[in-house]
């Protein structure tokens, strides 16, 4: 059992620029690829320790968060095993079955998100060579961050199922080209995962509701109300809204102003203009999360170092002036994103594996013509 270095690796460098993959995919692809290649050429044995993603993020030019996706995504695929404080070391997968559709293998992180994507295409009857929602949108509804949906499409791309196409600008859209079929795994997982069908369905029965109760731009009953009426907890009343908020059906709107049902399609856009300059809101529940965050990453890069420990959450909470719930929403997203990591432990505590970028902000001055001299 040995640590390889970036001196054992003996393949090419994956051309990030001649192909329109992720590049998640490709190193995912490129670090299954490299092990085999060391296996069978006698470069490394099962058990030893891969480079670190550090020293890995700079060989391939890509940040530390891009490695660490896609080393976790091949370690659920079977290929790797991680030890706390060791590192991750090549797994004995030649002694397993790593076939996704394999009815014994079982359901790993990224196979989920494929479920979900699967179910959220098939529930809603999205048609053949149309697009599915957005990566925001899959990940909203799903609980799972965006990383690893963009990795579970990439997987059903490779499978043919979906195909990435360019639109506007830089966006891009995912096509839904080839039917999906549930294997007897993620069947099994569809009849114990009630919260989630149960999500769906509560989706279509509040739109129905709404459709026929209210007009453009009344306000609709409070979530604590919905939740009696559906007889579902608040949070599953949120989730479900929250997707309505997104896909513009209702406008949330914060404090006393309550929520509105937007109506018909062709006066959506004025109507939310004129909402707007009514009073200074957000249309978007997570808007308090996401703000901290931005001021957290602030926070941090004024305060801290690379490797630095957080000051405790109720600390951090004290310092921004909101709840530690919020801190820890914003927190989880840093987490999954690998700028931090959390250790266990009486040493432990959340750390800062990469400092964040934060977004620039830039203040106009209006001066008189006038008044200035040139």
């Amino acid at each position: 059992m040995k640590h390889l270095t970036l001196d054992d690796i003996k393949i090419p460098r994956p051309d990030f620029e001649s192909s329109n993959m992720p590049k998640g995919q490709m190193i995912s692809l490129w670090l299954i690829e490299w092990v085999k290649h060391s296996l069978e050429h006698g470069i490394a044995d099962i058990g030893d320790f891969i480079p670190s993603k550090y020293d890995l993020a700079n060989y391939l030019d890509v940040s530390s968060a891009t490695i660490q996706n896609s080393i976790r995504y091949v370690k659920n695929l079977g290929y790797f095993t991680s030890k706390q404080s060791s590192g991750t070391s090549i797994a004995d997968f030649y002694s397993k079955d790593l076939n996704p559709e394999n009815e014994d293998n079982s359901l790993y992180h990224g196979t989920i998100a494929e479920y979900k994507i699967k179910k959220i295409v098939l529930d809603y009857n999205v048609a053949l060579n149309s697009a599915i929602p957005s990566i925001a949108e899959l990940s909203h509804i799903c609980d799972i961050s965006k990383n690893t949906i963009r990795l579970a499409l990439s997987n059903l791309a490779l499978g043919g199922y979906l195909e990435k196409v360019r639109a506007k600008g830089n966006k891009y859209l995912w096509i839904y080209k080839k039917e999906f079929k549930l294997s007897k795994k993620e069947l099994e997982l569809n009849i114990k995962d009630e919260n989630f069908t149960l999500k769906f369905q509560l989706i279509d029965k509040i739109q129905g509701y709404l459709e026929k109760t209210y007009k453009q731009g009344d306000k609709i009953l409070p979530n604590k109300a919905l939740s009696a009426m559906f007889e579902v907890s608040v949070k599953t009343i949120n989730d479900a809204m929250k997707y309505l908020s997104s896909k513009k059906i209702i406008l949330a709107r914060r404090g006393q102003y309550g929520t509105i049902y937007l109506g018909s399609k062709n006066h959506k856009k004025d109507f939310i203009s004129q909402e707007k300059k009514k009073i200074n809101f957000n249309q978007d529940y997570t808007y308090s999360w996401q703000k901290t965050l931005e001021h957290l990453k602030k926070h941090i890069v004024q305060n801290y170092e690379q490797g630095d420990k957080l000051a405790p959450i109720r600390v951090l909470a004290s310092i921004l002036n909101v709840s530690p719930n919020t801190i820890r929403r914003a927190l989880k997203a840093m987490l999954q994103n690998g700028a931090l990591m959390s250790k266990a432990g009486k040493s432990g505590g959340i750390f800062i594996v990469e400092m964040p970028e934060i977004q620039d902000s830039y203040q106009w001055l209006a001066l008189n013509p006038d008044a200035v001299k040139f």
